[in-house]
């Protein structure tokens, strides 16, 4: 499984809802053991390319859904993976989650 298709599985999932970065972490985790790669690498190139690509917005879920966080794409980025880094990679649904921009939507449709 490449890059592409980890980010298109996430954009799928997240026409229904907010995708959990545990589910990213997962994908580049099943992706990488074949090849004894690093999954952190691959997730942390994942989420680049997502947020960069303008596919995807980072953040957490409060009082009014789905809030965004706040900073430039390099910002949020290093905020992900230090905040990854503080939970050994393993976040069990306290870190993050991610959900779709409108471009994000119209590429996962088509």
């Amino acid at each position: 499984m490449d890059n592409e298709v980890i980010v298109r599985e996430l954009l799928v999932e997240g026409l229904d809802d907010w995708v959990p970065v545990d589910r990213l972490i997962g994908l580049a985790r099943e992706s990488a053991e074949p090849s004894s790669g690093d999954f952190r690498a691959l997730a942390s190139e994942v989420l680049a390319d997502v947020v960069r690509g303008g596919l995807m917005a980072i953040g957490e879920i409060g009082d009014t859904g789905f809030e965004p966080w706040a900073g430039d794409d390099d910002a949020v980025l290093h905020r992900v993976v230090a905040a990854l880094d503080r939970v050994a990679w393993i976040p069990a649904g306290g870190v993050c989650w991610l959900s779709n921009t409108p471009e994000g939507d119209r590429l996962a449709s088509g």
